[in-house]
């Protein structure tokens, strides 16, 4: 029976490259730490793609996640359920259990989902659910009101991808009974952003009422590698408060013809902008994912 940890693969890996044990050992780096946004896609005769899907994912097992872990000498994971899967979960689970602990998800549950069903994947390794409030399909901030409670007191939280450029983020975050709350890709503004730009999430990092992912730069920027823009916008939400950032690459970095820069230099970057705050990227990280 196939399964999401298949090796078979339709294109290169995306992260060929590898930190170098010097580089490791001069950023201060470790086997350890979390890359907190990345999916998997399993074999699609097992775990059939949605006919609605707005994209063709590659293939990417479960393997190859757990070999791009290792290349960047990075512990554990949170794997993402993508949209091309709609609210079908069954590779996302498998995954999770293949990986045995190593990873931890974010879920799309079908909005008729009892609060059974949740236990279930929490039990499984789920640690929040994704909503998409920028394009259609998915859940709604709406869908997921009815398991607010169940999700506070489970220890979920609500990963959401917005435009920070438009979006009210401080009524969002007054939503009475809202969990705590995940933002994707740096808020995930219009290319060539700059920090004035998410003053509003910045703030609400500031004020530690939201954690955010450091990921995606080559969705955001409008410069080439290493998106210096991306990265301004990085170092505004470390500068922030530290303890709300998460790193992550967004590997398998789905809907880009060609791979982006590579994540070993992504890593690099935001490690040696973080500095002596990387630590506190990853105490947030192990506080949302860890148990």
């Amino acid at each position: 029976m196939p399964s999401c940890s298949s090796r078979a693969s339709s294109r290169p890996s995306m992260a060929a490259t590898s930190i170098s044990s010097s580089a490791r050992t001069a950023l201060g780096m470790s086997d350890t730490g979390w890359d907190c946004h990345v999916h998997v896609i399993g074999d699609r005769r097992q775990f059939p793609l949605s006919p609605t899907r707005g994209y063709e994912p590659p293939h990417a097992p479960l393997d190859d996640l757990l070999g791009h872990l290792d290349r960047l000498s990075i512990a554990r994971a949170v794997i993402v359920h993508p949209s091309v899967y709609g609210f079908d979960n069954s590779c996302l689970i498998n995954a999770l259990v293949g990986s045995n602990g190593r990873c931890r998800g974010i879920a799309v549950p079908d909005p008729e989902s009892t609060q059974d069903d949740l236990s279930v994947m929490d039990r499984a390794g789920v640690r929040g659910l994704r909503c998409n409030l920028v394009n259609p399909g998915g859940l709604t901030l709406d869908q997921t009101r009815g398991w607010w409670d169940w999700m506070r007191g489970a220890g979920w939280h609500l990963q959401l991808q917005i435009d920070a450029t438009k979006t009210d983020i401080a009524s969002l975050l007054n939503e009475p009974g809202l969990p705590p709350v995940v933002i994707d890709h740096m808020g995930y503004p219009p290319r060539g952003t700059g920090p004035e730009g998410i003053a509003p999430l910045v703030d609400a990092v500031k004020q530690g009422r939201v954690h955010v992912k450091l990921s995606a730069p080559y969705r955001i920027s409008a410069e080439p590698a290493p998106h210096r823009d991306a990265l301004a916008l990085a170092a505004a939400l470390l500068d922030a408060d530290p303890e709300r950032c998460l790193f992550a690459t967004d590997w398998p970095h789905t809907e880009l013809a060609e791979p982006p820069m590579p994540d070993a230099d992504w890593l690099s970057e935001i490690r040696t902008l973080a500095g002596d705050r990387w630590q506190a990227m990853q105490n947030a990280a192990e506080a949302l994912y860890g148990r």
